[in-house]
């Protein structure tokens, strides 16, 4: 069924030539540069639209990447806060000893 579905865009040559006539024919050979030249206009726009939105997206999350990596971790801080707190007594007790 899926493979019946798109049968329709299987061209053959004398196909594409028919509607290349029928085109030629509808719109007139004057007009037909303008409109390929407008076609080609509005796909380089919409690539360089798609690149924007592609690059922004990365950009983001390499943002995103980095503010993870320079954040420590909330476990991290009270580590360190109750290490440095608890070796202040300590050199306080050796020194007493020293003095004995």
């Amino acid at each position: 069924m899926l493979l019946s579905t798109f049968l329709f865009l299987d061209f053959s040559g004398g196909e594409f030539l028919l509607i290349a006539v029928v085109f030629l024919m509808f719109f007139g050979s004057k007009s037909i540069p303008g409109m390929a030249r407008t076609l080609g206009k509005a796909m380089r726009d919409f690539k360089e639209a798609a690149n924007n939105v592609q690059r922004e997206i990365h950009e983001s999350a390499t943002v995103e990447e980095v503010k993870e990596v320079k954040q420590p971790s909330p476990t991290t801080i009270p580590q360190q806060t109750t290490t440095t707190a608890s070796a202040q007594p300590e050199t306080t007790s050796n020194t007493e000893e020293v003095k004995r």
